[in-house]
């Protein structure tokens, strides 16, 4: 029998389009926390890309917020900034995971919708 964690983990990498050794590591990435020198111009994009509305907006976007294991006093609601972690731990999980390959971590961030701007 498929466990609730094993079919929200091929959920995940599905949407994604990674697949994960270590399960652990995407499972934790949507655990809510309390349950487990450039130039301007470069700021400003990295910053845009990198802001918690940015990060909750994709992940809202990508319909994740259906997918974080919430802490019962949360009731059914995700906050931008717990959806713009999440998106953070997931991003992370498939860094570590992929050992920094970075054909895998450019299919993250376009899965994602984190791609630098086309010029």
């Amino acid at each position: 029998m498929t466990s609730v964690r094993s079919k929200l983990i091929d959920s995940i990498q599905d949407r994604l389009g990674v697949s994960f050794e270590n399960s652990t590591l995407i499972h934790e990435a949507f655990m809510a926390a309390s349950a487990v020198g450039r130039d301007k111009q470069i700021n400003q994009i990295v910053s845009r890309i990198a802001s918690n509305r940015n990060l909750a907006q994709r992940g809202f976007e990508l319909g994740l917020d259906r997918c974080v294991c919430k802490n019962p006093s949360q009731g059914n609601f995700v906050s931008d900034k717990l959806m713009a972690t999440t998106v953070e731990a997931i991003a992370a999980a498939v860094f570590l995971e992929t050992s920094w390959v970075r054909a895998a971590l450019q299919r993250i961030v376009d899965a994602l919708g984190l791609a630098w701007p086309d010029s």
